[in-house]
């Protein structure tokens, strides 16, 4: 008999990792669920602790291919192989509280809305860099297909719990992205499908030294920003809001790499697509306070790893 529900944990060289990711998993109260762990061509010893959970666990399912260089084919792959009714992703260096999957689970099973495809929750960011604790908190529910052109609000595919027979309407993952297939992801579903959360904390994100996001130097990040940019083209000249945050986020990754010019150019498109937006006029205000006062104040808020990863 199928398992309900299939959790995804696409893996590179993460024996620090694994086994708390893994851990929490199985301290699930819900517990008909297969765990699929995609090994992205690991080089350390991911593949022996693996194995230690599958001497104890026969849910447990180990596949190895070649290194993609980013964590979309290894998705793509565990969803193919993939046997639940439900997909549940989980990022090799994060982990669960018990409660998720039974909380979503139910979310999705007394929900009446029948546009209802992939749901989320709250979070838990621990800083390694400075030993702190910050709650995410969602506050868009339903339509969010603007909000998700804007942003990445939804912060972490660790919190998504979604339907598998989403994938035929919309396709896999984009492979040509390496950090930024989760959100373009979301803004697909979004554009056919509903979206709900639970207001708690049910996982826990890590922000270190070695995310995925904290390897890719500056000019690939940018390079995902216009490919998605443009990708979504026609949408953005559809809605300006959403176009000028994402301009204004480009401007500032400019600005953090020193770019001064390009930055300066895309905080100038973002005032003039959406001039009565003052987001873009205050950002722009502070990049001619220079970098060095821009980092200051992007990081003098209490939750600045969701404003660096969230909304520059």
């Amino acid at each position: 008999m199928s398992p309900k529900i299939s959790v995804i944990i696409p893996a590179y060289n993460s024996e620090k990792f694994i086994k708390r990711t893994i851990q929490s998993v199985l301290n699930q109260t819900y517990k008909d669920f297969e765990v699929i762990i995609v090994d992205d061509g690991s080089t350390d010893n991911t593949k022996e602790v693996v194995e230690e959970f599958q001497k104890k666990d026969s849910r447990i399912k180990y596949l190895w291919q070649e290194n993609s260089g980013a964590p979309a084919r290894p998705k793509n792959k565990g969803i193919k192989e993939s046997k639940g009714k439900y997909i549940a992703f989980l990022d090799h260096d994060d982990e669960w509280l018990p409660e998720k999957l039974e909380k979503q689970l139910v979310l999705f099973e007394k929900q009446k809305n029948s546009k209802l495809r992939f749901v989320s929750s709250w979070g838990l960011i621990f800083n390694a860099k400075e030993n702190q604790t910050y709650e995410h908190k969602i506050k868009k529910r339903g339509n969010v297909f603007q909000e998700l052109l804007a942003n990445n609000f939804i912060l972490s595919c660790s919190s998504i719990f979604l339907k598998k027979e989403i994938f035929e309407s919309v396709g896999f993952f984009d492979e040509n992205l390496k950090f930024s297939d989760d959100w373009e992801m979301w803004i697909r579903i979004a554009q056919k499908y509903e979206f709900d959360f639970i207001n708690e904390a049910l996982f826990k994100y890590y922000w270190h030294g070695e995310n995925v996001m904290n390897k890719l130097k500056g000019e690939e990040k940018l390079k995902e920003y216009k490919y998605i940019l443009e990708k979504y083209k026609d949408f953005y000249q559809k809605y300006p809001r959403a176009h000028s945050v994402r301009l204004r986020n480009i401007g500032s990754m400019y600005l953090l790499n020193d770019n001064l010019k390009e930055a300066k150019k895309y905080f100038a498109k973002a005032i003039k697509i959406a001039p009565f937006y003052p987001r873009s006029w205050v950002n722009f205000i502070l990049f001619l306070f220079g970098k060095n006062f821009y980092r200051k104040i992007l990081y003098r808020k209490k939750k600045a790893v969701d404003s660096f990863v969230l909304d520059l």
